[in-house]
């Protein structure tokens, strides 16, 4: 018997057993269907057993709002307004509004401050360190961290938890700045720099290395504009992301999926490819989302209805979708992880958009090219077993309960018992009683046998007891949340002495150790992030422009090539607890008690005028800090490109030579100056003769008698005498180098044009 095998059967033998020799193509790991079985599997995993969490969130929110008469729906599974009789009053006494006002307020006190600290004592590592802590104000700013970190305070102290999510926008409508092109000097060949820079800062067609600016044929310079983007930080709820099931710590958790609402208006204005291919919805289909999305119609209105989050999510008209970004961790299959985003419930659609790399690996890497998942998670107050925290509501909600029912309870006393009433006889000719003031009663003596005069009964006294055991019930909160009077602002009475105070803060404020760690740790990974990028993504060079208090300015410039070593970053000792007013009088107070501090000192005392908001007192002083500032920061530029062939670094006379003095010290003990002065000694000649110059000007002259030799004790009218008179509001001079003589084997002073 033949064996007939078709061209099919042929091929499906091929595909199992394939030859010798023959190539097995990879299975491709951006497949669209295998991307979205992966995307459904982990989607479920993560959001349906959820309930149990956004239950909890819910109940503190609508708390919160003052919406606390509410009772979970047995089947349903939503909060809805308890059932009582019309005539049962349903007051709110919202003790916690007022808790997470008092902690928000108490956590916006903190200023948190990140110090970068190098791994090695390689150089570069070293100068990255550096960089990393001069620019931590400018990467603050610019990610907006002042109204994130509000946003994040609000979903911690309220749900437990805060997330932050960093990337990095890359808008070409954001930043722009203009790369001029060059021409080749031999061949006239037209480049952009990066072109000559990859083929070895030689002319890609003829090998040349001399090159002049490329112009239009107008004269202008040619070139084209460059958006480098920008970095940007956004705080989620709880409801904005979802991880897997049975993680204890969110560095554990293998994914995240992000998750927010598009209207199609959204998609209007920045994709309008995809609107043809998306099944637009009225309502989210997760529950997540509709919780979230039904935050916005949140309030105290819901006695005697039944609101849903379900008809809340949905009163809008417009049309939009639901759209999942997730993040997978590096696995065998994806070893630098997995970014992708799909929109819609019905009919999801995976997004494939070559622009942005998607679907592809981290997008994010740090200097060693590992990738960066983005986020970062702080709780409230941490429940063993647990990733998610738990409120600093939770434990108030049967207190304030009970509260609002004793109100309850006082407000149906005074309505039914407390009221005085009138006895009216029949026949007395009354009808009613108004109750205005001055009001006349008529009535008739002869009825009901002489006995017709109206009487009025006096109602009950509310039981002194209830308002004890009110106070009682607002006390309990306090202990139970930490929102002591002296956290909210509230000096207790009888307590005058500023240890006293401090030390009523400092055990009030210990409450909250656990909460001041879990947020400065966020932060501290978020700011990691945040450089990492900056390094990425980040221009060749920034410019910072620092404020003084008098409006005093000076710039400041970094260079993206300093941030290529290594680092690390840690909280600043101190930074994430809360700096009150009292607390630092309170410090400063003890200090100088023990003598630790000089205020004659320039900068201990401008320190000091600060923390007491008195700067505008010696607006002087704050004018020489700036001048010095501008003009060591015009030293490096020159250092870097001289456009002039004399140093800027000069001395003219209406500087404070004692101020110029600390700066100058300060400046060249940097991580940065050093590492200039030890390569360029050229650099060393200057710094060393300007140094000598302040010195000069500095040490008070002698006066010298008629027979040339100078006197002992007394001081010439002028010069150095006249310049210390003019430091008088910076300190005094004596514990200043003295002396006019050069030192040994260093230059002449150098005097600056005045």
């Amino acid at each position: 018997m033949a064996l007939d095998i078709s061209m099919s059967s042929q091929q499906g033998f091929s595909d199992a057993f394939p030859t010798e020799g023959a190539e097995m193509l990879p299975p491709n790991p951006y497949d669209s269907k295998k991307l979205l079985d992966l995307f459904d599997r982990l989607k479920r995993e993560a959001f349906d057993n959820r309930w149990v969490y956004e239950r909890d969130w819910l109940r503190d929110l609508y708390y919160t709002a003052g919406r606390q008469w509410i009772m979970l729906h047995p089947t349903r599974r939503e909060w809805v307004d308890k059932r009582l009789n019309k005539w049962v009053p349903r007051p709110v006494t919202n003790k916690m509004a007022e808790t997470v006002q008092s902690i928000r307020t108490n956590l916006a006190a903190i200023n948190l401050s990140v110090v970068a600290r190098p791994v090695s004592h390689d150089t570069q590592s070293i100068a990255a360190a550096e960089i990393a802590d001069q620019m931590a104000p400018l990467i603050h700013e610019e990610h907006n961290m002042n109204q994130v970190m509000r946003e994040a305070d609000f979903w911690l102290i309220s749900t437990g938890n805060a997330v932050l999510q960093t990337s990095w926008d890359l808008d070409a409508r954001i930043n722009r700045t203009f790369i001029p092109f060059e021409q080749c000097a031999a061949c006239g060949q037209v480049y952009p720099p990066q072109d000559i820079v990859n083929a070895g800062q030689r002319c890609p067609q003829c090998g040349a290395t001399q090159f002049i600016p490329a112009q239009n044929p107008d004269g202008s310079p040619m070139g084209e504009y460059k958006a480098f983007g920008k970095g940007k930080t956004s705080a989620l709820s709880p409801f904005e992301w979802a991880v897997a099931p049975n993680i204890t710590r969110f560095d554990d958790v293998p994914y995240l999926i992000r998750l927010r609402w598009r209207d199609k208006h959204w998609f209007e204005a920045n994709r309008p490819d995809l609107i043809h291919r998306i099944t637009w919805e009225k309502t989210p289909q997760d529950r997540s989302l509709q919780i979230f999305k039904s935050l916005t119609m949140m309030n105290d209105i819901g006695t005697g209805t039944q609101f849903s989050y379900l008809n809340a999510a949905g009163t809008d008209a417009g049309e939009g979708v639901t759209e999942y970004e997730l993040w997978l961790k590096p696995t065998p299959e994806y070893p630098e992880g997995l970014v992708m985003r799909v929109v819609g419930d019905k009919g999801p659609l995976l997004l494939e958009l070559p622009e942005e790399n998607l679907p592809g690996p981290f997008p994010y890497k740090d200097i060693e090219g590992n990738p960066i998942f983005p986020f970062a998670h702080a709780q409230y107050e941490h429940v063993g077993g647990r990733l998610h925290g738990r409120s600093a509501l939770a434990p108030l909600i049967q207190k304030q309960d009970q509260l609002n029912q004793l109100d309850s309870l006082i407000q149906l006393i005074i309505q039914r018992m407390a009221n005085p009433v009138w006895i009216m006889p029949e026949g007395a000719g009354i009808d009613h009683l108004t109750g205005e003031p001055g009001l006349v009663i008529k009535y008739n003596p002869l009825a009901a046998g002489g006995n017709a005069k109206p009487e009025r009964l006096a109602g009950m006294d509310v039981p002194a007891s209830l308002y004890s055991l009110r106070e009682q019930h607002i006390k309990d909160i306090e202990e139970l949340s930490g929102a002591f009077d002296i956290i909210k602002g509230q000096k207790p009475a009888g307590i005058e002495a500023f240890s006293a105070l401090q030390l009523l803060v400092e055990r009030s404020q210990s409450r909250f150790t656990a909460v001041f760690q879990s947020r400065g740790e966020m932060y501290r990974k978020w700011f990691g992030v945040a450089i990492e990028l900056e390094r990425q993504f980040g221009p060749e060079q920034r410019v910072m422009a620092v404020v003084g208090p008098n409006r005093g300015y000076t710039f400041r410039h970094f260079e993206n090539a300093q941030l290529q070593g290594q680092v690390a970053f840690q909280i600043e000792d101190g930074s994430n607890m809360p700096k009150t007013a009292l607390g630092k009088r309170s410090a400063i107070e003890q200090a100088n008690q023990l003598q630790l501090l000089d205020p004659s000192d320039p900068d201990q005392r401008y320190a000091l005028l600060q923390n007491f908001g008195l700067t505008d007192l010696v607006p002087t002083l704050n004018f020489h800090v700036q001048t010095a500032l501008q003009l060591q920061d015009a030293f490096e530029r020159w250092i870097e490109a001289p456009d002039t062939p004399a140093s800027p670094l000069v001395i003219k006379p209406w500087f404070d030579p004692h101020i110029h003095w600390i700066e100058r010290i300060k400046w060249l003990n940097t991580d940065k100056m050093r590492e200039i002065i030890a390569t360029r000694p050229e650099v060393e000649d200057i710094v060393t003769a300007h140094l000598q110059q302040l010195m000069l000007l500095l040490a008070p002259p002698v006066q010298v008698g008629p027979d040339g030799k100078p006197l002992q004790g007394t001081n010439a009218p002028g010069g150095g005498q006249g310049m210390t008179n003019s430091n008088r509001e910076s300190g005094a001079t004596d514990t200043l180098p003295g002396g006019n003589a050069p030192l040994p084997n260093q230059p002449q002073a150098m005097m600056g044009p005045m």
